[in-house]
């Protein structure tokens, strides 16, 4: 496994460039090292896929075909994948201007979420199915703010990962240790229909029709009842329910997200037959307009 923070700054150039013939003799070196079966990599951004697709397209070679992650989605031959780990953090753009707005680079703040949507588009069709995480709980959080979190979930609802909820943790030494950590017992109610729509997604991508997904869908009800009401209050009851595997159609009033696209366009519903047309491959003009390094 190659450890990093960011795979794409090894031996970077000028402005942050990623430097691809580097990380190409980096690869080719580790692998004809004898006995090597597997290449496990580390953490990369996601500014830099949007930049310049060209480094996933040289990469892929060297990478997936040593990966030992398989996903029956994958279009490769052994049907392996890139599972590098990505930190998306947040869809509000106000937190993200407020926290960490040059992980964006050479983009800006309020262009994050157009360059997760394109970031990920180009990853998935090279077989790089990437772990993302989240932070819930980041210092001053609204509501509002996880909104705009679900609204980019929502987005990415066809996309081809893992989504991983973290909690907000501050750190000693750096500028936000005197913050407040977040806590599972002060979780608000869409902070937990964001936690359990993150592991809905995971569980149907990873155990899509599998007798684990079963499990988990069955178990759900029994745990609300004998330990999660009592711990965390009725605020999961219907994010579990979700999770579990209850129609969206039969919780429209009591979740933000409706995946059925009622409260998106509820015209449109009145003949409704089937689910709206996929937004994930279809990145909006404006969106995509917005994605440049001006």
């Amino acid at each position: 496994m190659l450890a990093s923070e960011d795979m794409f700054l090894y031996e970077q150039l000028p402005n942050f460039e990623t430097n691809v013939p580097a990380l190409e003799k980096l690869f080719r070196a580790v692998a004809a090292v004898p006995g090597i079966e597997t290449i496990q990599t580390s953490h990369i951004t996601m500014a830099p896929v949007v930049k310049d697709p060209s480094i996933i397209e040289r990469l892929t070679p060297l990478i997936v075909p040593y990966s030992h992650v398989r996903h029956k989605d994958s279009t490769d031959a052994q049907q392996k994948v890139a599972d590098p780990i990505i930190g998306l953090e947040t869809g509000s753009a106000r937190l993200f201007n407020t926290y960490m707005k040059g992980k964006a680079y050479p983009y800006k703040a309020h262009q994050w979420r157009d360059v997760i949507l394109k970031g990920m588009e180009t990853l998935n069709r090279h077989n790089w199915f990437p772990f993302c995480t989240f932070i819930i709980g980041l210092p001053g959080e609204t509501d509002d703010d996880t909104r705009q979190s679900l609204d980019l979930l929502y987005d990415l609802r066809h996309a081809k990962g893992t989504f991983v909820p973290t909690f907000f943790v501050p750190l000693e030494n750096t500028r936000m240790q005197r913050s407040d950590g977040a806590k599972l017992i002060e979780m608000t109610d869409l902070q937990w229909e964001f936690f359990f729509t993150c592991w809905k997604y995971n569980l149907e991508f990873w155990y899509r029709g599998s007798r684990s997904s079963l499990k988990f869908s069955a178990g759900v009800p029994l745990y609300y009842g004998l330990l999660g009401k009592k711990l965390f209050g009725q605020g999961i009851k219907y994010p579990l329910l979700r999770f579990a595997g209850v129609p969206d159609r039969l919780m429209r009033k009591r979740l933000y997200l409706d995946f059925t696209g009622y409260k998106r366009n509820r015209k449109a519903m009145d003949q409704f037959v089937g689910e709206i047309v996929p937004a994930f491959h279809t990145v909006r003009e404006k969106g995509l307009n917005m994605v440049d390094a001006s």
